[in-house]
């Protein structure tokens, strides 16, 4: 046997914790094995995933292929901000997939976004699990928390991957905020907080962030004012907190600000809203959590979501922990979390609601309350490693007891009034009540066992995890088979080939008007004029972009659709999806040039213009906004695109007067233009296109997207995570400074 020397561990000792991180992956790939295992089935069941997710992961690799950043989006709504949407550009968790190969016809594999959905329940479980060893719990507890984060209540019904990259920062957040809180490394860790705050709003999505920062700022508040001897340093960690946080979400809030002042959001009310409008309560109202549903949290698939059910052993075990280690320091604060996430996600049925609504800032841009119950299973998750420690240490031996007793008449009642029900009535219960009866006996039974001594510790705790993942495995199972027939919506990925095999190799520059909730521009890369998205540019819905003229306008080339719309349509090419193509003969170019402009005064005044047959669009270009004057020649100009990529474009223009160059892609500030090399500036002819006044001669145009939000948002973020890895580098140990918590075994 070879001694290892004093003070230095064998090489297999200092791996060690590599090994709790490998089981959860295990787990986690165990868990979804009809992803990780099988051909047979797909998370991306779902309208919302299949039509706008898919397409946006599709773009966005197809860029990176391409070694360009996806800035500008020219397939949607004749160009739209990509990084400003909800699409999760901004979100580092994102690019190592987007860098993996493609499959047949470029397209991304679903095999890869299977990966995604696993890595990012994997991470996310893995932070948890980080967060409870720092809380002094010990493995097999901290590995309970993580289960209970990665695969049940929220994170186990959002598949929206700009929400679940939003929540899978929780733990790390709550992991340095107290860490700031309890004075281990003070700075750094407030500075960490930060960084991991900032992280969570460039996922894309708004809403959990939104939760999220309101929850850390109430924390830090309370802390602030319960605390007034040490109210001036807390100050500083809560001010250097939030300066990160701002700094790092400076990638996606940035952009994200500019857009939103310029779009309208589809947000459940009865028309697009603008910035400035206050979304209406009613859509609040309608994702309020129903009190009713509260049972789902250990009844499966009782109410119509499932963003609560956490099942049995793990409510029994949070709740174990709330009783038997509430002296402990984060016991009460995560209860108050759970609680108040509970409670908030009830939205109308609460009145501290509606008043967060009415006066918190930000608060009433998130309109789905039920998603607070994000920070409930949260909370739940180190509740249930608490509880867990607390079975094994016996610090509740009596409560333990009752619990058993419990869970022992709990299953026992729901299989006596089953069999009950049956006899009498010829009624059966849902398989959902049963399953949930059977934990509950099964818990009972190995807590009744490990307390009479008939199994070890560790075989107790085992099962107790395994029970936790048969429920959690149990809601994790509803994926769609991915053949056709089986309600599979993947399958509307191919359903449109044949269309797009046709309209792709056309001669001229197609837009297609793609008359169904798809977005076919992103996943076919074919300039299509609306998409399904959240928003989209204010000035292209002033147009009034449903109007065949202003469609001839914007160069619709062809409508696909299941009957024309207009009779001057010719009838081009049949698909198999019941789709059809139809050309539009009278659609624009995509580049001409006009001699001649309309100075109007208000929108309603534009859209009368361009509606007005009098009004030759050919060469008359209404307009909100002075453009420098114009010649008119006899000759006609030539125009024609020479170049073009998602984020520049190039033109070739003889010019025999001064004219005005139009392209009919939709204006936006970013756009930057030059004549022969020199800067011009970017006109909006007809209210939301894109113009340069060019001079009599032959010119080349170029005009490319280089938004300064984004450039300024890129500078925030970077300076951010340089400061917050500076601060957490600088080892300072301040006077009263706790050590690292170490946790039992």
């Amino acid at each position: 046997m070879v001694e290892t020397p004093v003070g230095k561990k064998p090489r297999f000792a200092r791996l060690a914790w590599l090994a709790a991180p490998l089981l959860l992956l295990l787990i986690c790939c165990g868990i979804y094995w009809r992803l990780t295992l099988s051909a047979e089935y797909t998370w991306i069941d779902s309208p919302d995933l299949v039509r706008m997710e898919v397409p946006r992961f599709q773009f966005q690799a197809l860029r990176w292929h391409h070694a360009a950043f996806p800035l500008w989006d020219p397939h949607q709504w004749c160009g739209q901000p990509f990084l400003g949407q909800i699409v999760g550009a901004a979100n580092p968790l994102n690019w190592p997939f987007f860098w993996l190969p493609l499959g047949g016809g470029g397209r991304v594999k679903l095999e890869v976004l299977h990966w995604y959905y696993v890595m990012i329940h994997f991470l996310g479980g893995l932070f948890m699990y980080w967060l409870c060893r720092d809380l002094r719990r010990s493995r097999t507890a901290a590995l309970a928390g993580a289960i209970v984060f990665a695969f049940g209540g929220f994170f186990a019904s959002a598949p929206w991957p700009e929400v679940m990259a939003g929540y899978v920062w929780i733990p790390l957040v709550f992991l340095f905020l107290l860490r700031a809180l309890r004075c281990y490394r003070p700075t750094a860790s407030a500075a960490l907080c930060g960084l991991f705050l900032g992280a969570a709003w460039l996922s894309g999505h708004h809403e959990i962030p939104t939760y999220l920062s309101l929850a850390v700022a109430a924390v830090w508040i309370y802390r602030i004012a319960s605390h007034p001897a040490d109210r001036s340093r807390l100050l500083r960690l809560a001010a250097l907190a939030l300066l990160i946080a701002v700094l790092v979400s400076g990638f996606q809030t940035v952009p994200g600000y500019e857009y939103a002042q310029r779009a309208r959001r589809w947000a459940g009310a009865d028309h697009p809203l603008a910035w400035g409008e206050t979304i209406p309560y009613s859509v609040d109202t309608a994702y309020s959590y129903s009190p009713g549903a509260l049972v789902n949290l250990f009844v499966p698939y009782l109410a119509a979501s499932t963003s609560d059910y956490l099942g049995v052993v793990a409510i029994v075990l949070a709740l174990l922990g709330v009783a038997a280690c509430w002296k402990e320091r984060p016991v009460p604060l995560f209860t108050t979390i759970a609680l108040c996430g509970l409670l908030f996600a009830m939205g109308t049925y609460n009145v501290f609601h509606g008043m967060a609504y009415a006066v918190v800032p930000l608060f009433g841009k998130a309109r789905v309350p039920v998603r607070l119950l994000a920070l409930f299973a949260f909370a739940a998750a180190p509740l249930a490693a608490y509880g867990l420690d607390a079975v094994f240490a016996q610090r509740a031996p009596r409560a333990v007891q009752r619990v058993a007793i419990a869970m022992a008449a709990l299953g026992g009642g729901i299989y006596a009034v089953a069999i009950a029900a049956g006899e009498i009535h010829q009624y059966v219960p849902g398989e959902h009540v049963m399953f949930a009866g059977l934990m509950a006996l099964l818990l009972a039974a190995v807590l009744v066992a490990w307390q009479r001594g008939a199994v070890h510790a560790r075989l107790a705790a085992i099962a107790i995890l395994a029970l936790m993942l048969m429920e959690l495995g149990f809601t994790n199972a509803g994926f769609s088979e991915r053949t056709a027939g089986h309600g599979a919506s993947v399958t509307e990925l191919t359903a449109y080939d044949d269309i797009a095999r046709y309209v792709r190799p056309q001669p001229e520059l197609v837009r297609v008007y793609f008359a169904d909730n798809f977005n076919f521009g992103d996943w076919e890369g074919i300039d299509s004029l609306t998409g399904f998205g959240a928003g989209v540019t204010s000035n292209m819905l002033q147009i009034e972009w449903w109007r065949p003229r202003v469609q001839d306008l914007l160069g619709v080339t062809y409508t696909i659709a299941k009957k024309p719309s207009r009779p001057d349509q010719v009838l081009v090419f049949q698909g198999s999806s019941g789709l059809n193509v139809y050309r539009n003969p009278l659609a624009f170019p995509r580049v001409w040039t006009v001699h001649q402009v309309m100075l109007l005064q208000k929108p309603d005044q534009l859209r009368a213009a361009m509606a007005d047959p009098a009004v030759d669009l050919h060469s008359i270009a209404p307009t909100l906004e002075p453009i420098p004057p114009l010649e008119t020649c006899a000759a006609p100009d030539q125009a024609w695109m020479t170049g073009r990529n998602a984020g520049s474009v190039t033109f070739q223009a003889r010019m025999n007067c001064r004219g005005l160059l139009v392209i009919a892609d939709t204006w936006c500030p970013g756009w930057s233009a030059t004549v022969d090399g020199h800067p011009v500036p970017i006109y909006q002819p007809y209210g939301a296109l894109r113009g340069v006044v060019v001079g009599p001669g032959s010119h080349t145009v170029a005009m490319h997207y280089r938004p300064r939000s984004a450039l300024l948002g890129a500078l925030m973020t970077g300076t951010g995570i340089l400061l917050a890895c500076v601060l957490a580098a600088i080892k300072r140990p301040a006077p009263g400074t706790e050590t690292p918590a170490r946790s039992p075994e």
